[in-house]
C-alpha cells in the first residue's frame, strides 16, 4: 500500500525503492560468520505448507528461504535466474526453453531434474490444486523436458512477459515425492532453497535450518530462521525494539515519523517506498444485493479514498484507483471516480432501495484490515447500509476469500511488476484467483486481458490496460482505494540484510541467504 508523503523524509530518500536510518561504519565492509538464529516477526501464520495453493501475501514471504523457481524477482522486482541460468524464445515466439542450473539438490538430497519442472508447472495448471499461479501459467499449451537440464515451454499464443510468471514462491519448482498422489496434497516440505523445513508449530514458528547442500557456494551463513506470527503490530515494534526478535516486517507507519526522528543505534529501520502494494475493498456480486450495478456503484461512490488510505497506511499512502502506485510507469491517465454521497443514494434509490440495506463484511484480523474495515463501515452508514464486520484469524479469513464465502472483503494486493500480473489473475475468468474481484465476469475484460498478454507493442498495451482500469471502475465489485509504502526493521547486529520491494525474505542475491549475526 503507498504513502502519503513527509517531505523531510522523501528529501532525505533518494530515487532508489528503500530508504534507512544510517548504520555505523561500524557494521560496514565486515567479513561474514557463519551461525546462529534469526528471528522473523510477521503479521499472520502461514495456512499451509504448500507454495502452490495459498493466495495470501504470508507464503510468498515466509516460505521463499524454502522454496524456488525457474526464475525470481530481485530487491526491486527486476527478473533474475534462479534454478534456471538463462533462457531464450523461439522466432515465432511460441516456444520457451530454459537451461537449468546444474548440482542443485532438493531438500532431501536428489537433484533437480526436468522432470521436476515439469511436474510442479503441470500441478499448478491442474484446476484441482486451486494454485493460485494457475491463471499466470494458462497460456501453456504443453512442457518438454528433452534431457535433464532443459525444459520447454510451447505456449498457445505469443506471450513476450512469460518469464515473469515463473517467478515468486507460487510457482514454486518441488519434486513429486512432497505430494500425495491419491490426494494432489502436499505432505512434506521439500525445496531447493538455502533453508530446509525443520518444525510449523500452528501460530507459534515455523522453524527452518540451513540447507547444507544448497547450490550457492558459502550460502547461508545462519544456522536457523525462526518465523514468527505477532499480529499486533505494537508488540511487533516493541519485540524488535527489546532484542526478542531480530527482523520486524511490517512495521506500523504510525510510528514510522517518530522513529525517523530518533533513530536507535540498536536497530534499523528501513522505508521501502512502494511496498505496502494496494489496498481495495471487494464486492461479491454472486451475493445480493452486490448482483446489481447500480448498487455496487453506490458504494463506490460512497467511498472516501483519503479516509480509507489514512487508515491503511497511516499517513504514508495515497488514493489510488488501479493496482499501480503513481510512481509506476504503468500508472495510467484514467480519471478517478469523485467522492459523492448524493449521487450514491440516488444510486440505491434507483436500485430500489433508497433506505439501505444489511450485509456483512468479512475481516482478517492483521495487516491493518480491521481499521480500514471500521473506517468503510462508517462510511456506508452515511447512505444507510448497516455493514456487520465478521472478524477472522488470518488463515480462517483467508479460507472464507478463497473460497468465495463472502459478501464484502478488503485485502491488498502487492507491488507489481508489469499490467499482466496486475489484472489477469483477478478479472479474467481463468484467472487462478478470480474470487479476488468478487467474481466480475465481463466478456470484454477477458478480452481485453487476453489481447493485453499477446501484445508486445508498449503504446498498444498501455491503451488495452488503460481500458481495463476504466471498466474495473465502472463495474466497481474490485475498489482499489489507495497505495502505500511499508517498513522492515532489524537488529543492527544482523548485517548483509536488504528488503525486497514485496517483502521476501529469500530472492535472488539478497535475503536471510545473505545475512549473518555480528558476534
Amino acid at each position: 500500500m503507498r504513502r502519503s508523503v513527509h517531505p523531510w523524509l522523501l528529501a532525505a530518500c533518494s530515487a532508489l525503492v528503500v530508504c534507512s536510518l544510517a548504520l555505523p561504519l561500524s557494521t560496514l565492509a565486515q567479513t561474514p560468520v557463519r551461525g546462529g538464529t534469526v528471528i522473523v516477526g510477521v503479521q499472520s501464520d502461514i495456512p499451509h505448507l504448500d507454495p502452490h495453493r495459498s493466495a495470501l501475501t504470508i507464503t510468498y514471504v515466509a516460505l521463499s528461504p524454502l522454496y524456488q523457481t525457474l526464475v525470481d524477482l530481485g530487491p526491486n522486482l527486476e527478473l533474475r535466474p534462479l534454478l534456471a541460468t538463462s533462457w531464450k524464445v523461439s522466432p515465432d515466439g511460441l516456444t520457451w526453453t530454459f537451461a537449468l542450473r546444474r548440482g542443485v539438490r532438493f531438500h532431501n538430497g536428489r537433484e533437480l531434474t526436468s522432470r521436476d519442472v515439469k511436474f510442479s508447472i503441470e500441478r499448478i495448471l491442474n484446476p484441482k490444486t486451486g494454485a493460485r499461479g494457475r491463471g499466470d501459467l494458462s497460456v501453456v499449451d504443453s512442457i518438454a523436458t528433452p534431457d535433464p537440464s532443459t525444459v520447454q515451454f510451447r505456449l498457445k499464443s505469443p506471450f513476450g512477459v512469460f518469464p515473469t510468471k515463473l517467478a515468486t514462491t507460487y510457482q514454486a519448482i518441488i519434486p513429486a515425492e512432497a505430494v500425495d498422489p491419491a490426494t494432489n496434497q502436499v505432505t512434506k516440505a521439500i525445496g531447493t532453497g538455502p533453508f530446509q523445513f525443520a518444525e510449523w508449530k500452528t501460530n507459534d514458528h515455523l522453524a527452518l535450518r540451513r540447507f547444507d547442500r544448497y547450490w550457492e557456494p558459502g550460502r547461508p551463513y545462519l544456522d536457523e530462521i525462526l518465523i514468527k506470527p505477532i499480529p499486533d503490530e505494537t508488540v511487533r515494534l516493541t519485540a524488535l525494539q527489546t532484542g526478542d526478535i531480530t527482523l520486524a516486517l511490517d512495521v506500523p507507519q504510525v510510528r514510522l515519523a517518530e522513529l525517523f526522528r530518533r533513530p536507535s543505534p540498536d536497530y534499523v529501520i528501513r522505508l521501502v517506498r512502494g511496498g505496502g502494494g494496494q489496498g481495495v475493498v471487494i464486492l461479491n456480486t454472486r451475493r445480493k444485493p452486490f448482483d446489481n450495478l447500480k448498487v455496487r456503484q453506490a458504494v463506490a461512490y460512497a467511498m472516501n479514498k483519503r479516509e480509507l488510505t489514512d487508515a491503511a497506511f497511516r499517513g504514508w499512502g495515497r488514493p489510488v484507483n488501479q493496482n499501480f502506485a503513481p510512481s509506476s510507469p504503468w500508472y495510467l491517465p484514467v480519471k478517478d471516480r469523485p467522492w459523492d454521497v448524493a449521487k450514491a443514494k440516488q444510486l440505491l434509490a434507483e436500485a430500489g432501495m433508497p433506505e439501505g440495506f444489511k450485509t456483512t463484511m468479512t475481516v482478517g484480523n492483521g495487516y491493518g484490515l480491521p481499521a480500514v474495515a471500521q473506517v468503510f463501515q462508517a462510511q456506508m452508514r452515511r447512505i444507510g447500509v448497516d455493514v456487520a464486520l465478521q472478524v477472522y484469524d488470518i488463515p480462517s479469513w483467508a479460507k472464507r476469500i478463497d473460497s468465495g464465502d463472502f459478501d464484502i472483503d478488503n485485502t491488498g494486493y502487492f507491488p507489481k511488476v508489469d499490467p499482466d500480473d496486475a489484472y489477469y489473475r483477478y478479472l479474467h475468468t481463468n484467472g487462478g484467483v478470480w474470487q479476488l474481484s468478487g467474481y466480475l465476469h465481463n466478456a470484454e475484460l477477458d478480452r481485453l486481458l487476453d489481447q493485453g498478454r499477446a501484445e508486445s507493442d508498449p503504446a498498444k498495451r498501455r491503451t488495452i490496460y488503460a481500458r481495463v482500469v476504466q471498466i474495473v471502475q465502472d463495474e466497481a465489485s474490485m475498489l482499489i482505494f489507495g497505495s502505500g509504502d511499508s517498513a522492515v526493521g532489524w537488529r543492527s547486529a544482523l548485517r548483509g540484510f536488504a528488503p525486497q520491494l514485496i517483502g521476501a525474505l529469500s530472492y535472488p542475491g539478497g535475503g536471510l541467504q545473505e545475512a549473518w549475526l555480528a558476534k
